[in-house]
């Protein structure tokens, strides 16, 4: 499902940002801080990832696996002034269109204000622009994909909070959202990017519009949408709610879901564990919408996720030196041929086998 591994992606960038001695005070979604007319939002509440059991443990195994990631952190911390691992509390995303580059970006987190902007007066085009009792710093930046640059302005609210948009009229206006010059939040509104959130989610994700450029088969059908996914009281959560543009689409949906319930069975069926968790993922529709939950031990979804790592582990290492899979037949070096040594020629490469039964006329089980 296109979304699910998006939402996996999400979780491993969580997984290195986080530290494991942090005790800060959890941020939860504050829907004031939300534009009522926005298309989508996002919300990263990394106090509850470094709560979570299950991203404590993945931070902890990608250290090992990625040693640099330490190094590349305390550069990115020597660069802003801020340890994301402990300083970085929440991030609060939200767009008026499917461009994400037209977003809004507010970043609560323990910052070095004064460090900051003197770091920023050094960037490329750079200006000041006073509004009302904020200082707006506006700059060029450029960054991914190679050769991309675009105009930035940022300005903090308050020292612990900053807010990024690409244009000056963007934070101007989260700036009169965030001390109540303008009352205009999501929160009011009956919009599908309202509503309570679960305690301990880490990751919220809402749109009223999808993007009609996506390459995802299954959103391509989709109107709307809202993920969660979290850990609380020692349980790992998942839910999804995807509005289609029908009732059939949805039903389509549903039966992906299941056929990747069936699939995975298929796999891991011998594996306690992952049959557990598989029973605890449920689907249906209602409508036009299909909804997913999925409550599940954390400690079963961290023994899941550490098996998944380390046989990706071993593989990697197989695939070091040649750059391809070490184990295949040390004649022909094909991975998954083990014949030519017994049989004086690979099988896998067709050739003259069976030519004895050329002649035989085909049978109806034969194909």
């Amino acid at each position: 499902m296109c979304w699910l591994s998006r939402v996996s992606i999400v979780a491993a960038f969580i997984s290195v940002l986080v530290g494991s001695d942090a005790t800060t005070v959890a941020a939860p979604l504050d829907l004031s801080r939300v534009a009522a007319d926005s298309k989508w939002m996002m919300h990263l509440d990394m106090d509850a990832a470094r709560d979570s059991t299950i991203v404590q443990r993945a931070y902890e195994r990608a250290t090992k696996m990625h040693p640099h990631a330490e190094n590349m952190i305390s550069i990115f911390s020597g660069m802003t002034g801020m340890d994301p691992r402990k300083d970085l509390h929440d991030v609060t995303v939200y767009g008026f269109d499917t461009d994400k580059r037209n977003a809004v970006m507010i970043v609560c987190a323990d910052a070095k204000r004064e460090f900051l902007n003197k770091m920023v007066e050094k960037a490329a085009n750079h200006k000041k622009t006073e509004y009302r009792s904020y200082t707006l710093h506006s700059w060029t930046q450029k960054g991914w994909p190679r050769g991309w640059s675009g105009s930035v302005v940022g300005a903090f609210f308050k020292d612990s909070i900053m807010v990024f948009a690409r244009t000056e009229a963007g934070v101007q206006a989260a700036l009169d959202l965030l001390d109540g010059s303008s009352t205009k939040s999501v929160r009011a509104t009956g919009s599908m990017l309202a509503g309570r959130t679960r305690p301990g989610s880490i990751m919220i994700a809402r749109s009223v519009e999808v993007d009609p450029d996506t390459r995802c088969p299954v959103l391509k059908q989709g109107s709307a949408f809202r993920v969660a996914l979290g850990e609380s009281s020692g349980s790992f959560f998942y839910r999804a709610q995807l509005d289609m543009k029908n009732a059939a689409a949805a039903g389509q949906v549903e039966d992906v879901v299941k056929g990747f319930i069936a699939l995975a069975s298929l796999k891991y069926g011998s594996d306690e564990n992952t049959t557990k968790l598989l029973a605890d993922l449920g689907v249906e529709t209602d409508g036009n919408a299909c909804k997913i939950s999925w409550n599940a031990p954390a400690d079963g979804v961290w023994k899941w996720m550490d098996k998944a790592a380390a046989t990706w582990e071993e593989k990697r290492r197989q695939w070091s030196g040649k750059g391809r899979m070490q184990n295949g037949c040390p004649d022909c070096e094909k991975d998954g041929c083990r014949g030519c040594q017994s049989a004086g020629r690979c099988p896998l490469e067709g050739g003259q086998a069976g030519a004895h039964d050329a002649e035989k006329p085909l049978a109806e089980d034969e194909f």
